[in-house]
């Protein structure tokens, strides 16, 4: 049988492989045209008032096509988002039966939205369904290649189900009592909505919420793609507590309606815009450039690294670039001058969170669209507390250092010349942050058109540098095109999800108890934010926040917080997930950089940073001005 398996993955292989490939070939494709797209809609409609027709649908459209023609390859590639923080360490056996009843769950969901939208469109053609718009365009054919590439995808993880298959059948001792057992599971798994009917138990809303939440959970630790187990779930769920039929519908409608939604062309702007400045080395001169004016002070070369982050974090927007960038440049100069490893490691991975506060940022990217409250005012808001947090960072590695010298040595003093010389590596950063934020500061742009003027500037810069060779260029808009589908294929498990939720009543009750509670709202805001420290010791920050936020947003405007507030709070909170063990995934970027340094010193060097994010979140606290007085004045 193990034979067979294999013949049946390596079929499928050879098809799906090229064809996972080919069709991500044009997904990148359009990922650049739209950026030059919107650039140009943007120049012309500044400088000859003459903007192109219908702008909006066409990117919105081509958006829908990015995200499903890069899920097969993000699944070639297994970069799809899942927490591996117990599977990995069992024994091989057992691992290949946990993936095969896992991946029987991923096919069938996938399988669903690919049936269920081909059926979408079919029904468009027939009806002759125009969207509102100037384009008039018809939307089936666009409906139906988001069908084909959901249906690559199933053949991907088909392929991956057989191997799965195969490798029970290499490493257990008796395979067919292991096959029937995944069966099982997944059979009763699957049908449970038909076999509580049949037993006549009848769950409330809230228990069935309740119930499906733990399952999916337990999913999530059983390493289940992220993508996969939340709308797995809300299949399973929603059509327990409103049938079949209506169950249908939302995987009909959801995945077109979310993958083509304008907003989300934020995303890929600004990951694109991070990668192009990483590869034309902006980094590198961020680091030189405050290394020359504090690398003499004690603990001036960890300081130099916060000063590098908080600089390269202002054109890149996500935390683990930037950790992983800074990492490589600063860990070498820091081990030379014989640096604690602690102190070393701690300063990069702390430095690396700023990456997702100060804008533009994806974490705020993430939490405007799963609330709804305006990109362009989060990322105001969070300019302020970013420096604040910076400066609070390099002022603890000064005081550490300047009562322990010998854990961040002085380096070289340099002279004002030197010193003044050095800020010309500046100049690439100034001119994309201004050309951003100023852009959207001033009402110029939207969130979205700044971060195509963005990611075209980053290019322009690139070339201009002489840096970004193809094969650079190609890697960046790879990287950019599987971070864009990742993350918005996990978008549409949540809004899937998001209809067995808010079916079940969970958010809007617990909602009500809380704001219930005769205690202040201070009182019942650290307990969410202590759930959130707790949940972010178990699995990654981003998928946290999509379950979570949905639950408890409402709570948040019920207690009288300000949203775009509680916004900063929430990436302050991200970040600290990002450096929390044991999932503290910045951790593991910077351990694959100083593979030398245990991981128990890496997590030590960062206590201290980690008590100073709690710090600045009780400053925020107390002082909701710093991060709202900015935005407070931007132009409506």
């Amino acid at each position: 049988m193990a034979r067979i398996f294999e013949r049946m993955a390596g079929s499928l292989t050879r098809v799906v492989d090229p064809l996972g490939r080919s069709i991500n070939v044009v997904a990148t494709s359009i990922l650049v045209f739209m950026v030059f797209f919107v650039v140009t809609d943007v120049s012309l409609r500044y400088f000859l008032r003459a903007p192109i027709m219908g702008s909006l649908e066409w990117v919105r459209y081509m958006l829908a096509i990015v995200v499903f023609w890069g899920g097969a390859y993000c699944q070639l590639k297994k970069r799809t988002v899942r927490i591996d923080i117990f599977v990995s360490r069992f024994p091989k056996s057992a691992q290949a039966i946990i993936d095969s009843t896992t991946y029987i769950f991923g096919i069938l969901v996938i399988a669903l939205i690919a049936w269920q939208t081909f059926l979408h469109s079919m029904g468009t053609f027939h009806t002759k369904e125009i969207p509102p718009g100037i384009l008039s365009l018809p939307v089936w054919p666009v409906i139906g290649l988001i069908a084909f590439g959901a249906a690559v995808l199933v053949l991907v993880l088909m392929r991956d189900f057989f191997q799965s298959l195969s490798d029970i059948w290499k490493t257990t001792r008796q395979p067919w009592l292991w096959f029937l057992l995944v069966v099982a599971i997944a059979t009763l798994l699957i049908g449970a909505p038909v076999w509580l009917d049949l037993l006549q138990i009848k769950w409330s809303p809230m228990t069935a919420g309740l119930v499906g939440a733990t399952i999916m959970l337990a999913l999530m630790m059983l390493r289940m793609p992220i993508a996969f187990a939340m709308p797995f779930i809300g299949f399973i769920g929603f059509w327990y507590l409103t049938g079949f039929d209506p169950t249908m519908s939302g995987f009909k409608t959801i995945p077109y309606g979310t993958a083509a939604t304008f907003i989300f062309t934020v995303l890929p702007f600004f990951i694109l815009m991070g990668l192009l400045c990483f590869h034309a080395g902006v980094s590198e001169e961020l680091y030189r450039t405050t290394y020359a004016w504090v690398g003499h002070q004690p603990g001036g070369l960890a300081m130099a690294t916060i000063g590098g982050c908080a600089g390269f974090a202002a054109i890149c927007g996500d935390s683990l670039a930037t950790a992983a960038t800074m990492g490589a440049i600063s860990i070498p100069e820091m081990k030379k001058f014989n640096y604690e490893p602690a102190l070393t490691t701690g300063s990069v991975a702390a430095g690396g969170t700023l990456g997702i506060l100060i804008p533009p940022s994806i974490g705020f990217i993430i939490y405007g669209l799963l609330t709804e409250e305006s990109i362009g005012k989060l990322f105001i808001a969070g300019i302020l507390p970013g420096i604040l947090l910076a400066g609070m960072f390099m002022l603890t590695i000064y005081l550490r250092c300047r009562f322990n010298p010998a854990l961040g040595p002085r380096g070289p003093q340099t002279t004002i010349r030197e010193k003044m010389k050095s800020l010309k590596g500046t100049w690439a950063m100034l001119i994309l942050f201004l050309l951003v934020m100023g852009g959207i500061y001033g009402g110029f742009v939207t969130p979205t058109e700044a971060g195509a003027l963005g990611a075209f500037g980053a290019l322009v810069i690139a070339l201009a540098r002489r840096r970004l060779k193809w094969t650079a260029f190609r890697e960046a808009v790879i990287e950019t095109g599987m971070n864009t589908s990742m993350i918005l294929l996990i978008i549409v498990g949540v809004f899937i999800l998001g209809r067995f939720v808010a079916m079940s009543q969970i958010p809007m009750t617990i909602s009500d108890v809380i704001v219930g509670l005769e205690v202040s709202r201070y009182i019942i805001l650290l307990l969410i934010l202590f759930l959130y420290v707790i949940l972010g010791m178990l699995m990654n920050i981003i998928p946290m926040i999509m379950i979570t936020l949905p639950i408890f947003y409402p709570t948040i405007l019920g207690l009288g917080f300000d949203p775009i507030w509680f916004g900063v709070i929430m990436v302050i909170m991200m970040e600290m997930g990002q450096i929390t063990p044991p999932v503290g995934v910045n951790v593991f970027v910077i351990a694959g950089v100083a593979k030398d340094v245990p991981m128990g010193t890496i997590f030590k060097g960062i206590l201290p940073f980690w008590g100073v994010e709690v710090i600045c979140i009780i400053i925020l606290t107390i002082f909701p001005q710093i991060a709202l007085w900015l935005p407070g004045m931007m132009m409506q």
